[in-house]
Parts: C-alpha cells; sequence; structure tokens
C-alpha cells in the first residue's frame, strides 16, 4: 500500500494513483460526500480548476465545498418527480383495472360470439344444402319455360309479321290508285300528303329522290312503321296501367282535409290600403277541390320519367311455378341465415382483433386505445393515436405495428413503433418512434424528425409510472 497515492505512477493502467495526477491514464475518484461520487481524469487533479464539488481534486482551501447544496438541489427534484410517479401511479392503478374489466368483457364477447356463430353456422350450412337442392328443379322448369314462352314470342312475333305484312300489302293498293302494279313518284307524293298515311312525309320524298321506286321495299317499309306504332301504343298503354296503379295507392292531396282558417270576428278593425282606400275582406269559401287535383296531376306527371319500359316477362305453368316459389323461399331463408351469421362474424373478428393488441402486462395502456393526442410546433401539428396512428398536419406517418423490444430482447413497454406510413417524396415509407415516460396526464412531450421520414415522439402517461421510488433509494444514491 505504500506505493499507492506516492505521486509516482506504478501500474500501466495508472490504477495505484487515483488521488494523484501522476499517472496521465489514471482515474481520480471524488468522493462528493452529501452529493454522488464520481471518478474524473487523473490529468485534472490539481490543475486550478474545481471538477469535484468537495474540492478533493485540488489543494486544500483552493475550492469551496458545496456539494451539500448540490445534494439538496437534486433532493428536491427526486421528491418532486417521485410525487408526480405517485400521482401518475394512483391514475395508473385505475387504468389497469379499467383494461383489466375490458380484457374480461372482450374474454366474455368471444365465448358467446364463438358459441353463437358456431350454431349459426350449422344454420347456414343447413339452408344452403336446402337450397342448393331445390335450386336445381326450379332452375330446370324455369329454363324449360323461358324455351317455351320464347317459341310462343316467336310465333307470336311471326304471325304479326304476316298481319302487318298484309296490312302493308292492302296499304299499298291505297298508293296504286291506277291499279297498275307500278307505283309512279307522283301517286307516292299525294299519298303522303293524305293525313291518315302510314309512311312520314320524308320517308316518301326520301323514296321519290331516290329515283325508281321498289314496291318490296316500300311494303317493307310500311311494315316497319306498322310495328313501331303497335309498339309504342303498348308501350303508352302499360305507362298508362302503371300510373293508375299508383295513384290507387297513392293518397290524394284533394282527400286529405284541411283545417279551415279560423273566423273573422266582427269586431275586427279594418285593413286599409297604401292609398288610403279601404281593403274590403273577402268572404272564406270552402276550399277548391281544383286546386288538389291541379297538384295530384303535377306530381303524377313528374313520375313520368320513373316509367320503367315495357319488358317480356316470363309466365309459368302452376307446376313450375310451385317449385320457384320453394327455391324463392330457401333462397330468402338461406340470405337471412346468412346476414346473421356474418354479422356475428364481424363481431367475433373485431374483438378478436382487439383482443390480440397487447394493451401492457396489466393492460394498463387499454385507456389510450379510443384517443387522439396532439402537439404543436413551430411548424406542424402532430398526432398521435395509440395503437392505431401517427400524423404530421394530416399526413399518416405511421401506422401502429408493435412495441419495441429492449436490448436484453424483452418487452418493456416503454417503446411503440409506428410503421407504413405515407411513402416520402424519392423516399421511404414514413415511420415513428413513441418513448413512453412516465407523467401525470397523457400528452405528447415531444415531437421531431432526426432523420428523412423518421419521426421521434416523446408521450407522457400514467400508464407508465410503474413504480414509486422511495427514500431509502434516493439516500443511497446520494
Amino acid at each position: 500500500m505504500e506505493y499507492v497515492n506516492d505521486d509516482y505512477c506504478d501500474c500501466q493502467d495508472g490504477s495505484d494513483e487515483p488521488g494523484t495526477s501522476a499517472c496521465p491514464n489514471g482515474s481520480f475518484f471524488c468522493i462528493n460526500k452529501q452529493f454522488k461520487g464520481q471518478y474524473i481524469s487523473s490529468s485534472r487533479v490539481d490543475d486550478g480548476i474545481c471538477d469535484c464539488c468537495d474540492g478533493s481534486d485540488e489543494v486544500s482551501g483552493h475550492c469551496v465545498n458545496n456539494c451539500k447544496e448540490l445534494g439538496a438541489h437534486i433532493a428536491e427534484e427526486a421528491k418532486k418527480i417521485r410525487r408526480e410517479q405517485a400521482i401518475g401511479f394512483q391514475t395508473r392503478l385505475g387504468y389497469v383495472a379499467d383494461g383489466k374489466a375490458a380484457k374480461a368483457r372482450r374474454d366474455q364477447d368471444i365465448a358467446v360470439f364463438a358459441a353463437e356463430h358456431e350454431k349459426l353456422k350449422q344454420e347456414l350450412d343447413e339452408r344452403k344444402a336446402y337450397k342448393e337442392q331445390v335450386e336445381g328443379p326450379a332452375k330446370e322448369a324455369k329454363e324449360a319455360a323461358k324455351v317455351e314462352q320464347e317459341k310462343i314470342e316467336a310465333e307470336k312475333k311471326a304471325a304479326e309479321k304476316e298481319k302487318t305484312k298484309a296490312a302493308a300489302e292492302l296499304e299499298l293498293g291505297r298508293i296504286d290508285k291506277d291499279t297498275d302494279g307500278v307505283i309512279s313518284p307522283d301517286e307516292l307524293l299525294e299519298y303522303g300528303k293524305s293525313e291518315d298515311a302510314i309512311l312520314p312525309y320524308d320517308d316518301v320524298t326520301f323514296l321519290v329522290e331516290g329515283g325508281e321506286i321498289e314496291t318490296a321495299t316500300l311494303v317493307d317499309m310500311i311494315q316497319t312503321q306498322l310495328l313501331s306504332r303497335k309498339t309504342e301504343k303498348e308501350r303508352v298503354e302499360a305507362e298508362e296501367k302503371k300510373k293508375e296503379e299508383k295513384r290507387a295507392k297513392k293518397p290524394k292531396l284533394r282527400d286529405i282535409v284541411p283545417t279551415p282558417p279560423a273566423p273573422v270576428e266582427d269586431d275586427e278593425e279594418d285593413l286599409w290600403g297604401e292609398d288610403g282606400k279601404k281593403i274590403e275582406k273577402q268572404p272564406v269559401d270552402d276550399f277548391d277541390d281544383d286546386f288538389y287535383e291541379d297538384m295530384d296531376d303535377e306530381e303524377d306527371e313528374e313520375e313520368d320519367d320513373s316509367v320503367a319500359p315495357v319488358r317480356n316477362t316470363v309466365s309459368y305453368d302452376p307446376e313450375t311455378q310451385k317449385l320457384i316459389d320453394v327455391f324463392e323461399e330457401a333462397e330468402t331463408l338461406y340470405n337471412e341465415a346468412k346476414n346473421r351469421h356474418d354479422g356475428v362474424k364481424r363481431q367475433l373478428d373485431d374483438v378478436k382483433k382487439l383482443n390480440n393488441i397487447d394493451f401492457g402486462a396489466e393492460e394498463e395502456f387499454f385507456v389510450l386505445k379510443g384517443q387522439c393526442f396532439e402537439k404543436r410546433d413551430e411548424q406542424y401539428t402532430y398526432k398521435l393515436c395509440p395503437f392505431d396512428r401517427s400524423d404530421q398536419d394530416g399526413t399518416n406517418i405511421g401506422k401502429w405495428d408493435s412495441w419495441e423490444l429492449g436490448a436484453d430482447g424483452v418487452n418493456h413497454y416503454n417503446v411503440m413503433m409506428y410503421n407504413k406510413g405515407n411513402s416520402c417524396w424519392q423516399g421511404p415509407q414514413r415511420s415513428t418512434r413513441v418513448e413512453i415516460i412516465c407523467g401525470q396526464e397523457n400528452q405528447i412531450i415531444s415531437a421531431s424528425e432526426p432523420a428523412k421520414c423518421e419521426y421521434a415522439y416523446v408521450f407522457a402517461t400514467p400508464a407508465a409510472c410503474t413504480k414509486v421510488q422511495d427514500e431509502t433509494e434516493i439516500h443511497d444514491e446520494l
């Protein structure tokens, strides 16, 4: 021991001279009683600068010992932190209770939804099997009825075509006045001027200007006009029928009896116009039914545009219709069962998804789910929605990903990672690293962008106040 602190460097690492500056690579220990002990480089001993708060690194009397004052300040700061931790910890206990209660409810919901889902799945399978069983016969019967209907329609159209052809040839006799079998331009023009001509006058002049008039062409044109008129007539009749059905179902305004105005009292004051003449009071007549008739007609006119075009519908024989009704009922029951099944499955999936989120060892962070917190700096407004996303002025700078493990590979629940945000211009997707610290309130303490498209938050929350430091630990440090 006689070689220790003898102001001569005996060891290469300088460990024999912790209290002198003899070794340039050595260390000097400041005891700093009532504060914190510390090591300084031996080269800083006896250099005229007070590095130790107790002044032990310089000659006696050169430095003032202010360790007591520094220790008192640190102790006061420690007490403040301890008080904040205590308040935060009490809040955290409430968070833990709420989180665990919510977790219990989710577990219960999962059990209920899972049982209901299994029951509805079995029902859905049965409905599906029955639907498929009755679908085949109904489909075959409908197809057969459709083929038969198309055959009937084709025959009907062929007969109609022959009928209109005969009418067209008859109309051709009206045009051929001299019955020589040749239609002259004069005969055609004269026919086109008649009010009951089937061919429009424009078509007549077109044929005349075309030169030679083919009888077959003329017959085809007349036949086309007749078919067109018949189709239009059927369409108008269908529209009128549909409007009549609507009128029958809809209450008329004229059927609604309004409340008449109160009778005018005899002692009511006279009214005078701006010209100084007395305004005669008009008697209250009965309500005019024509007014409501007109309004009803106007409403009907407004609905005209919504009338659907005429469509050919297939009519089925009683046996086929019965098969179709059975299938449609089976399909309705299947769809209803599927809607119930899918609704419960969505609820089950949603609860499972929420239950898979790690809200802390004691569910203490659950209360943050569904909340958002903002921090405004000189340029941007930052927003953090825990377990959801992070924003910068509305730009997504990260979606909730996971907790970051510590260097020891353990999740200490002190760093959140939000990844796969919007891509930067010619850069990577934005991401946010959130450091979690203890605080009395939930708030973003700071927000920055230390690297391009990489953001860093410090977020304070009572959920992170896991331990209250007691007095003995504070004194041990000092």
